[in-house]
């Protein structure tokens, strides 16, 4: 056990250094078993509220695209990262079609009671539970504590039963390991473990990890703090949203943007200028994420750049910022992405993270009542 768990962390450095599991920034074809198929359209869920009344374009444009996200089938068929990518997307409410069966059923319930997908297994460590990551496979999740931290962006509660080799655990398992393996003495992704354990042990906490060392939660977030903007997964768009996330934490539990903490603020300002210097004309982001000005015809990079992007932003951005023009640009150019996809096949960390950003921009700017459960939880900016 203890071989297999120091491999995962190798394998996590190793993300550090080329940023797989998500695609990258060449995007080269995908492996079928890492699209979401193409499918009939199954019904709209009566749980949302869109009614049919007079809205603006935007508006009606982003319930097209949410209803045509929510009309795309997930089985039992596709791959873990598909799967939990799913849920990150739409939520803890979405289902799962049992191929054996032909029935509908929770995604998260049948994760947590022990159903078979190809590329999920949870490892029992000393600490908890851990998640097997393959980095590159688009069908395991692809980097440390990635599962659970996007778990965790939907408000799990720490005592949700997951059911191991026939063996019970909760949720809090998978965040005292997060906690336990989370170093700065050697090279680590370090992006979704902020969210795990800043959201669940405070950004004031410190502890002993499984190295036997003394951690500070600042110790992480000054470790990503320091790291280049134009290097991670996904155009370096994850650490961007745990920074944010861990800042709107920092200041909810009464902190100060004072310290390790004025250079997050600074370091997201950056990257908002960079975002909105690079932005094309179409209000897409570019295809080359903070690297450089990008516009490729590709659909799949287009997406997958300025969807990822644009979560970060929904997160990061005031209330104000929201109504700028370039937002609602971005949103537009977004929502029209979908339109033109329909049900075609894509990249599930693609489509799900896009579709993330669209929910918290709508729930943020038109309200999450209409969502239904669909609503996402959003850590929000302070006012």
């Amino acid at each position: 056990m203890k071989t297999r768990n120091q491999l995962l962390i190798l394998a996590a450095a190793g993300l550090a250094v080329f940023g797989v599991g998500c695609p990258p920034t060449d995007l080269p074809p995908l492996p079928q078993s890492a699209r979401e198929p193409e499918t009939k359209p199954k019904p709209v869920p009566a749980a949302l509220h869109f009614d049919r009344g007079p809205k603006d374009p935007l508006q009606a444009r982003l319930e097209a695209a949410i209803t045509q996200s929510l009309q795309r089938d997930l089985t039992t068929s596709h791959g873990f990262w598909t799967v939990f990518h799913g849920i990150l997307g739409l939520g803890p409410s979405i289902t799962l079609l049992d191929t054996k069966t032909g029935q509908r059923v929770n995604a998260l319930d049948y994760i947590a009671d022990g159903g078979k997908l190809n590329g999920l297994e949870f490892i029992p460590t000393p600490y908890g539970l851990d998640v097997l990551v393959a980095p590159g496979t688009f069908v395991s999740q692809g980097h440390n504590d990635q599962f659970v931290a996007e778990m965790v962006e939907w408000g799990v509660p720490h005592d949700r039963k997951f059911v191991v080799n026939g063996k019970d655990y909760t949720f809090m398992d998978f965040l005292r390991h997060s906690r336990a393996r989370a170093t700065v003495s050697k090279p680590m992704e370090l992006e979704w473990s902020l969210v795990i354990i800043g959201t669940s042990f405070g950004t004031d906490s410190k502890w002993t990890n499984a190295l036997g060392e003394e951690v500070r939660f600042e110790d992480l977030v000054r470790a990503e703090t320091d790291k280049p903007l134009t290097a991670g997964a996904c155009g370096a768009t994850h650490r961007l949203f745990g920074l944010a996330w861990s800042h709107h934490l920092h200041l909810k539990e009464g902190g100060k943007t004072e310290g390790v903490w004025k250079d997050v603020v600074a370091k997201l300002d950056d990257a908002k200028k960079k975002a909105r210097q690079l932005q094309n004309r179409d209000g897409s982001f570019s295809t080359n994420f903070f690297n450089g000005p990008g516009h490729v015809p590709d659909m799949e990079r287009r997406l997958n750049t300025s969807g990822h992007i644009f979560e970060w932003l929904m997160l990061t951005l005031s209330d104000d910022e929201l109504k700028e023009p370039w937002i609602q640009d971005a949103a537009n150019a977004l929502t029209m992405m979908f339109l033109e996809i329909e049900r075609r096949p894509m990249e599930g960390g693609t489509l799900y993270h896009a579709i993330h950003g669209l929910l918290m921009y709508y729930a943020r700017v038109y309200g999450p009542e209409k969502l239904g459960p669909f609503a996402p939880h959003i850590m929000r900016p302070p006012k």
